[in-house]
């Protein structure tokens, strides 16, 4: 008899054992499934960013032919992405200073004469800024395979930056740019 309670007082404390351990597995997943997303802020709310929105390799650069609207051909030097978006202008792009930079978009959706935002955060911070709004609009659009969209960027200060595309307030791409220090 005397067995028999310390097996059942054994067995007890092995249940409320694993019960414990089982919900503190439970508790550490939610983390772990959020792992690479980011919490930033804006005007005092708090937006939560993707893990795919999250990278830090700088986009990679590409030259680009279209041809212009007199149809001689154009080469562009683009930071961007085919098949989504893209930014080309005067590189590098220095900070504390007015550049203009043209956004291109090659991809499958209609996004002219949409509201299009462009917020960033700098590598290290958890600080959104917009950093420019306005539409593709379709008197911009130089072929039927991309429609663009010019604007004038300033950033506070030199760093690695992620730009975020927002169409229609859905973020919809990002490209990740170096802004060197102005002089």
């Amino acid at each position: 008899m005397r067995y028999l309670k310390i097996i059942l007082i054994f067995l007890g404390n092995l249940t409320l054992l694993l019960l414990f351990l089982a919900g503190c597995d439970m508790k550490s997943k939610p983390e772990e499934e959020n792992a690479n997303s980011m919490e930033l802020t804006y005007e005092g709310a708090v937006i939560e960013l993707k893990d795919e929105y999250n990278e830090w390799n700088l986009t990679p650069t590409f030259n680009y032919e279209t041809s212009s609207y007199s149809g001689e051909r154009v080469i562009y030097e683009v930071i961007g992405k085919k098949n989504s978006f893209g930014i080309t202008g005067s590189f590098p792009i220095v900070s504390s200073k007015d550049q203009k930079i043209f956004w291109f978009y090659w991809g499958k959706e209609n996004i002219k004469n949409q509201p299009v935002k462009i917020m960033a955060y700098k590598k290290g911070s958890e600080e959104l800024i917009k950093v420019f709004s306005g539409e593709f609009y379709e008197g911009a659009q130089i072929n039927e395979d991309e429609v663009n969209m010019p604007s004038n960027l300033r950033f506070p200060t030199a760093g690695v930056w992620n730009l975020l595309v927002y169409i229609n307030d859905e973020l919809s791409g990002n490209i990740v740019v170096e802004v060197v220090a102005g002089g």
